[in-house]
């Protein structure tokens, strides 16, 4: 009888196992939709795991001791990045922030994992420059940029840690950004700035979406002026389906530019595309499947033979613009699996063959050093951890 029972169990198991290979990545579903991806990692996956561990040892290796990891201070202007005199080689606050955060992607906190003394340092560096009285995040001359991501890593630091202190900072940071909206229902580089650009509008939009995920309270016409901002600056002609720069200076259209664009409206709650009521009464369709395609037919390295210039090509405007894209294609997957894995799948080829013996990534910001670049390394880690869903803000 035993041995009848233990025939009938290897017969239902053998069944099982057929009916699950139908559907495994090798075969796909019989009805033609995306197959199932099995959770074991794969060798690509492993090989990811590795490259990104490989450059956040790097990154270990070259922090300050005040906590802070130092690169170029300052801000893109035009095709080149423009440095404060007394900012080069200085701590940087925003990529300190970012560079944290890369740790934290990764499954590293304050209080958790092999690199939380470097996260908790970084930590520190960030809480000594905030401005008790106004919240204001600044040092060596950084302006909104880093105040915004030093503003969105409290908010990953609080939602894990629950820390009150960190939770004080967080609402005076998120308070500085809300009082710095200008009148157009955005931001600038500078606080207080009558008129507004697109790349600085998503990093403060992340933020506050940070913030409002961790309970942080975010008043609605903050938000909702920044939405009518980002929706103004959706191009309908001239390059259908990219986001401009500027709505009213300049309207240049970037593949930077247009993921962030995506960016700022996934960030406000939508991630399709979507009709709504126009500043005169009339209904305006924003087709957010154009820019993705424009995201797609822009993509830097798109070429073959890309990297035969050198890395050179990729400089602060190739990471930062990678950083929105993969974010907007990792939350279009819920409209097209196969548009997100492609797009990783090239992310994965491309940035690997970029990344140096000792586990770095470079840019102009970081002299185009191997030993000394944290913003390029830190960015490629985070654009590679991004599937991996430790940080919410990535999340839906």
């Amino acid at each position: 009888m035993a041995r009848r029972i233990l025939a009938a169990l290897m017969i239902l198991a053998a069944t099982f196992a057929g009916a699950i290979a139908q559907d495994s990545p090798e075969f796909g579903p019989r009805d033609g939709s995306e197959p199932v991806r099995d959770p074991r990692p794969t060798a690509e996956d492993l090989e990811v795991q590795v490259a990104v561990e490989k450059g956040l040892k790097q990154l270990a290796t070259i922090q300050n001791p005040d906590g802070s990891w130092s690169n170029d201070v300052g801000n893109k202007l035009g095709n080149n990045y423009q440095r404060n005199i007394d900012g080069i080689g200085k701590p940087h606050l925003g990529v300190t922030a970012i560079t944290c955060m890369a740790f934290m992607s990764a499954g590293h906190t304050p209080d958790r994992g092999e690199y939380r003394r470097h996260v908790a340092a970084g930590l520190a560096f960030v809480l000594s420059n905030i401005d008790r009285d106004t919240g204001w995040t600044s040092a060596y001359g950084t302006r909104m940029y880093s105040h915004a991501f030093c503003s969105m890593f409290l908010a990953e630091v609080y939602g894990q840690t629950r820390d009150p202190v960190v939770l004080s900072h967080l609402r005076n940071a998120i308070g500085f950004i809300v009082k710095s909206q200008n009148r157009q229902g955005s931001w600038r580089y500078i606080p207080d700035q009558l008129d507004s650009d697109m790349s600085i509008c998503v990093c403060q939009l992340q933020a506050l979406r940070a913030a409002s995920n961790v309970g942080v309270l975010v008043p609605k016409n903050a938000i909702e002026a920044a939405k009518d901002y980002v929706r103004q600056s959706y191009n309908h002609y001239r390059y259908p389906g990219s986001f401009k720069y500027q709505i009213d200076w300049d309207d240049r259209s970037t593949f930077p530019l247009t993921a962030a664009g995506v960016v700022a409206l996934q960030s406000l709650g939508e991630y399709s595309s979507h009709t709504y009521m126009g500043p005169t009464g009339q209904r305006v369709t924003l087709d957010l499947n154009r820019s993705i395609e424009f995201i797609r037919d822009n993509r830097p390295d798109r070429q073959s033979g890309w990297l035969v210039a050198g890395t050179r090509l990729c400089d602060y405007g190739f990471w930062y613009g990678h950083y929105y894209a993969a974010q907007a294609m990792y939350q279009y997957q819920y409209v097209s699996p196969r548009t997100w894995n492609e797009w990783n799948k090239l992310n994965r080829k491309h940035f690997l063959k970029l990344q140096h013996d000792n586990g770095a990534w470079t840019d102009e910001i970081g002299g185009w050093d191997p030993e000394k670049n944290a913003f390029a390394t830190a960015m490629a880690c985070l654009i590679l951890s991004i599937p991996r869903g430790y940080l919410p803000i990535f999340q839906n």
